[in-house]
């Protein structure tokens, strides 16, 4: 009889369970591959099966050999998931028709942030620039999205931190860090009842949204690990001296050389390698984290598929 009720006890817990909540980060580099081939559907197969997907280098009408519009293109193919888009580098591409008219043309550089569960709010901020005259330096930015998981809510920041300057990318952490601390403080999309504004009801009948303290970071930090950039952000600490950031590829994968990033061989130069991307979460996330792992046979970009798994 203990033994039938053991087995009874098992099968009730896994029933109960909260599922796994996978998370992938990819900077997709417009989908040219390392064969120099456009392939918009072979990044989507790459991170088809994650829950939330960060997508970084996502482009509106760049190349007319391309998809004029990669969001809506990647939206089509994961109809299942909830999407949002922003852009940084956000400049005019338009056009005017014989007849006078403009056929208006943004073109963009930017995130890409999809969830399996409904993004329950959407922020996009530009991040700190530095002025290089001698190499080309685009506006960066950062996509926050705020999501109602199995495991709780979670901020998810899409970064995308600048190549060229390491000083720019120190202020880009400390925004970072600066985010991290004072957003829960300022609440989610609105705060407080729809008095004023009752005519418009913007709340829609809905309960006014969270912006939790538990967050993770993912993207293309363009920095190696033990760089003054990196150490900012996880050497950081919160008033009670703990730790605020908590890189999950480090902790899961202590001494392995494993890089995220590989330059184009058709480009002139040596080749490179490095470790680029992160996922770096809250304590409390980060201890729900059971791996972290990089897809090394992703074939679609210059990077590698970062990913990691949270459970209860």
């Amino acid at each position: 009889m203990l033994n039938t009720g053991a087995k009874t006890n098992n099968i009730s817990s896994h029933i109960n369970r909260v599922p796994d909540v996978k998370i992938v980060s990819y900077n997709i580099h417009y989908a040219i591959g390392k064969d120099d081939r456009y392939d918009l559907e072979r990044i989507v197969e790459a991170v088809r099966d994650a829950d939330i997907i960060a997508l970084q280098e996502v482009e509106r009408h760049y190349d007319s050999r391309q998809s004029p519009s990669q969001p809506e293109d990647i939206a089509a193919m994961l109809p299942r998931h909830y999407w949002v888009y922003d852009a940084a580098f956000d400049v005019d591409c338009s056009s005017r028709r014989e007849d006078g008219s403009i056929d208006n043309r943004r073109r963009q550089h930017g995130q890409m942030l999809l969830s399996r569960w409904p993004i329950l709010g959407k922020r996009y901020f530009p991040l700190p620039r530095v002025r290089v005259d001698d190499e080309f330096n685009m506006q960066m930015g950062v996509l926050e999205g705020v999501v109602e998981t199995p495991l709780g809510a979670l901020r998810i920041y899409n970064l995308h931190f600048g190549s060229v300057s390491a000083a720019e990318r120190q202020l880009q952490a400390a925004f970072m860090l600066d985010l991290l601390r004072d957003s829960p403080a300022s609440g989610g999309a609105w705060t407080g009842p729809n008095g004023e504004f009752a005519e418009r009801d913007w709340c829609a009948g809905a309960g006014e949204p969270p912006m939790p303290e538990e967050a993770i970071l993912l993207g293309d930090f363009n920095l190696s690990p033990g760089s003054p950039e990196y150490r900012l952000l996880c050497d950081a600490r919160d008033a009670g001296g703990m730790p605020l950031l908590i890189d999950l590829w480090a902790k899961h994968n202590p001494g392995r050389d494993i890089m995220s990033w590989h330059s184009n061989r058709s480009k002139p130069g040596p080749p490179g390698r490095a470790l680029l991307d992160y996922c770096l979460a809250t304590p409390k996330t980060a201890a729900q984290a059971v791996k972290c792992w990089i897809d090394e046979t992703a074939a679609g970009s210059d990077h590698q598929p970062l990913w990691a798994t949270f459970a209860e």
